[in-house]
């Protein structure tokens, strides 16, 4: 099974001032190639040369948050009794939610709709969906699973996320500025320039990786069998 991850790709660019005689940057001669860099040759009578260096470093993290849709959708020959039915339906995969642990906060409504069924006349269908927020990641089978049992016949777009993306953007930008100085130094060296003094450090920023583990929109019956396994990473 493929682990999951979560990702953060960030790059940095370093300009540097260098001293050193005017002479021509040598070819790399190994499989490696020379780190990407620019130096150009000093002008005439100047004593300084600049030299821009940039990196792009990938930090990745088991993710440590879900997010869930659950919900239920009940018929009626009413609208107001599609409603009732619903809001019971709705009431006790709520309370089995909490039961797993979820706290009040966690739980948002994302969508209350009820509509004449088209297809049967003097029908009426009502759909209540919330989004759920789980952060004991090793527990959102059984949230699903405690949910279905009480009646939710909704579950789809399961992701995954870190609750603290700060740190992992720190350690990428951290890295990234680990490899610029060391391309630096080689580059620098290689043409016989010394590096006197940085000139400015450019963040390009972050580009996020985040993979969503996303079960197709079905509808879900409660009974007996297995647990539902999920996997975060």
């Amino acid at each position: 099974m493929k682990k999951k991850w979560i990702g953060i790709i960030l790059g940095a660019v370093l300009a540097l001032a260098l001293i050193g005689c005017e002479q021509q940057m040598p070819q790399a001669t190994g499989e490696a190639p020379l780190p990407q860099a620019t130096l150009p040759a000093p002008e005439s009578g100047a004593e300084e040369s600049k030299l821009t260096v940039n990196a792009t470093e990938t930090v990745k993290a088991a993710p440590d948050i879900a997010y869930v849709y659950i919900g239920a959708q009940s018929s009626g020959a009413t609208a107001e009794e599609a409603q009732q039915k619903n809001a019971a339906v709705a009431d006790a995969f709520l309370n089995a939610i909490r039961q797993q642990g979820v706290q009040e906060e966690d739980i948002e409504t994302s969508n209350i709709n009820i509509y004449e069924d088209y297809d049967k006349a003097g029908n009426y269908i009502m759909d209540n969906t919330y989004k759920v927020t789980i952060r004991e990641i090793d527990k959102v089978g059984a949230v699903i699973d405690a949910a279905t049992a009480a009646g939710a016949n909704s579950t789809y777009s399961l992701s995954f996320d870190l609750q603290d993306r700060d740190s992992i953007y720190i350690e990428a930008l951290g890295k990234a500025m680990q490899s610029i100085d060391a391309k630096a130094k080689a580059v620098a060296a290689s043409g016989g320039y010394e590096i006197v003094r940085p000139l400015s450090i450019e963040e390009n920023g972050g580009s996020g990786y985040y993979p969503m583990v996303e079960a197709a929109a079905m509808d879900t019956a409660a009974g007996g069998g297995m647990a539902t396994p999920v996997t975060p990473g």
